[in-house]
């Protein structure tokens, strides 16, 4: 049963503050998808154990669950032909530039209701206290992988980037230690191996930070997660908003150490130019 048809089945037990609720999830469901249940609960004005008890008249367990629920809808099961085709239906016969660039502005001004600076400085601690930085993702999330990698090691930070396949992945994994950070890219659906991969670092006493644009349940919870939507589920997505994310985690990481980071990026010219003499 979807959750407009569990709606419908029980309208008539939904109380008003239920229906403040309901407006908000959807009027914007897009959002509401991936927000806590105390953010949708504090826009609509009423407790968030409201939330708690809307989901179970509905027959789910928890908020959570109805929150996947909502996702689902969203996604509708759609593949990645899918999403792309709907893309280009919803650009018309113009072409998916002028709408593309418009989604994409869209998404990016919405971002710091998502991420606040705060949070991106409390990532950036967490990195720049690290011992070694292992860094995780699977498919298109591989470019950020990459890049992250790439401005740690500029900046003179031990880091590494995970391989994705079990047994290379395992022997990586095994030598995590306390005072380690793992940093993971995880987008519509968590990759196979994540759960696994936050898990030991919280058995070996290291550190782990998620960013995504879903705030999807693991059987394993990272210690911080920056996650912000990056439009809608039922089309093409890009990787825009997490690159926005990741370059100002970068920046905050030279702003708050600058004598370290700039300094390494000092070195790495000079070593440069050492080398292309």
């Amino acid at each position: 049963m979807t959750l407009q048809e569990r709606l419908a089945e029980h309208a008539g037990r939904l109380t008003q503050a239920d229906r403040q609720l309901l407006e908000v999830v959807l009027s914007h469901p897009t959002e509401a998808a991936f927000l806590p249940a105390g953010e949708v609960a504090g826009r609509a004005g009423v407790h968030q154990a409201t939330a708690t008890k809307l989901a179970q008249k509905l027959g789910y367990p928890g908020y959570p669950a109805l929150r996947e629920a909502l996702q689902h809808d969203l996604l509708g099961g759609a593949t990645p032909a899918e999403r792309v085709r709907r893309r280009l239906e919803h650009a018309g016969a113009d072409g998916p530039l002028e709408s593309l660039i418009a989604d994409e502005i869209a998404a990016l001004h919405d971002l710091p209701r998502h991420v606040s600076q705060d949070a991106v400085d409390a990532a950036a601690r967490l990195i720049l206290g690290a011992g070694h930085v292992y860094v995780y993702g699977r498919g298109n999330a591989t470019v950020l992988v990459e890049l992250l990698h790439r401005r740690l090691r500029r900046y003179g930070l031990r880091s590494t980037p995970l391989p994705t396949s079990g047994r290379d992945l395992a022997e990586h994994l095994v030598g995590l230690r306390e005072g380690d950070v793992v940093v993971a890219f995880a987008f519509l659906n968590p990759p196979r191996h994540l759960s696994a991969v936050l898990g030991r670092a919280r058995s070996a006493g290291s550190r782990s930070l998620l960013i995504t644009d879903t705030l999807t349940t693991l059987d394993e919870r990272p210690d911080h997660v920056l996650a912000a939507p990056r439009g809608s589920g039922r089309e093409f997505q890009s990787l825009t908003v997490p690159m926005a994310v990741t370059n100002s985690l970068i920046l905050t990481l030279a702003r708050l150490e600058p004598d370290r980071t700039l300094q390494a990026l000092e070195d790495l010219r000079s070593l440069l130019d050492r080398l292309d003499e």
